[in-house]
């Protein structure tokens, strides 16, 4: 992997939700863990069901179907979407991706946070906030994603102010 200063090599740990809520919304589907209060359970006979309160996210929506690389990934660039909110669902495996403020200009280096998110957990990242794409923990890894996309869609990638970001992370 390409030398990049060690000021610019994070791993990955899991933030509390808390942490993430200026971020985007997190939403637990899992029935494990921490109840992240927008969610509905139910069940029945031979079945369980957990779904959110409302719309996933506040556009008419694409669903997309993305493989990522798996750790250890270097965030060369992020993107910000100002028109959606976008969605990122994991599928099999724990993913992980970076993100940022919303600011008018690319977020510094230092600025991104690398977050961890496991199947049976939504995160919709709120409009305006940068964000890397996802790679999987460990191995390659599929996940969807939805977003409004149109054509010309206004959609911007930039490399971060500093340079690079090496991201590691355990498998889990």
């Amino acid at each position: 992997m390409e030398n990049i200063p060690a000021r610019h090599a994070v791993e990955i740990t899991d933030l509390p939700p808390e942490e993430l809520e200026r971020y985007g919304i997190l939403y637990n589907l899992s029935g494990r863990g921490r109840d992240t209060g927008n969610v509905v359970s139910s069940s029945g006979d031979g079945w369980e069901a957990t779904d959110i309160r409302g719309p996933l996210i506040d556009t008419i929506g694409t669903l997309g179907y993305t493989l990522g690389c798996g750790t250890p990934f270097v965030c060369r660039e992020v993107e910000r979407h100002l028109h959606t909110e976008e969605a990122q669902i994991p599928i099999d495996r724990p993913i992980c991706f970076c993100l940022a403020p919303a600011t008018p200009e690319p977020p510094k280096t230092g600025a991104l946070i690398p977050v961890i998110l496991r199947p049976g957990y939504i995160f919709v990242i709120h409009r305006g906030t940068w964000h890397s794409a996802s790679h999987g923990i460990g191995a390659p890894a599929r996940y969807h994603w939805m977003a409004w996309v149109y054509r010309n869609e206004p959609t911007l990638w930039a490399p971060p102010e500093g340079g690079p970001l090496r991201v590691t992370a355990e498998e889990t």
